[in-house]
């Protein structure tokens, strides 16, 4: 088992529900906008507040999260609604997507837990993976997030946002707004921001900084 996968199930295993029961706003509010054909992707679906919402709508959908802990959770909460989605154990790293095959791809707080490089490569496979008129949703930690300061002794180099984490022997990416809207160029932005917010979700009160992205290929 990855080091990952063994830190992520034990951080599910601390809380009920990591990442709460409501679905994402943005998601909800431009739902009419999502292409009829493809299927609905959730990559880093945890306990599966997005893709169990988009299920329970009729939408054909798929799950993938490294933990097993958060996938039998996730299975648990479907079954318990009647819902039928497909729900796979699997690093996105690893992962492939086929091509042409997604309407809406989700990354939501999962895009950060990765080296620069991987994240290219997964954001490839996830433009290859969209529908004409296809979207993609991310929501990540920025730049302005306190951890980043408390993590400063383990960016792996100056140039920069990227800090080793010795719990997971992975990395942490923090974006920037422009950053994520440059990776994707060309398509069109549908909603944008950036801000610093207060999380109630699990442990102390503490904040976040974050990034949204809706993109329509």
């Amino acid at each position: 088992m990855k080091e990952a996968q063994v830190f992520w199930n034990e951080k599910y295993k601390e809380e009920r529900n990591l990442w709460g029961f409501q679905p994402k706003e943005m998601l909800l509010h431009y739902e009419k906008v999502i292409p009829s054909k493809g299927k609905i992707l959730d990559l880093g679906v945890g306990e599966g507040k997005n893709a169990l919402y988009f299920a329970s709508r009729g939408y054909v959908v798929e799950g993938v999260d490294i933990s097993d802990t958060a996938i039998d959770r996730c299975r648990h909460y479907a079954s318990e609604a009647g819902l039928d989605m497909k729900t796979t154990v699997a690093d996105l790293a690893e992962y492939s997507i086929a091509p042409g095959s997604c309407s809406l791809i989700i990354l939501s707080n999962v895009l950060n837990f990765f080296h620069d490089d991987t994240i290219k490569r997964i954001v490839q496979k996830v433009k290859e993976g969209l529908v004409d008129g296809g979207m993609v949703y991310i929501h990540a930690f920025d730049v302005h997030d306190p951890s980043l300061d408390k993590r400063r002794h383990l960016v792996v180099d100056e140039f920069t946002n990227t800090v080793f984490n010795p719990k997971t022997k992975g990395y942490t990416h923090y974006f920037t707004k422009d950053e994520l809207e440059g990776i994707f160029q060309g398509y069109k932005v549908i909603y944008s921001s950036q801000s610093l917010q207060l999380d109630l979700g699990h442990g102390e009160p503490h904040y976040h900084g974050l990034v949204e992205l809706l993109v329509k290929k």
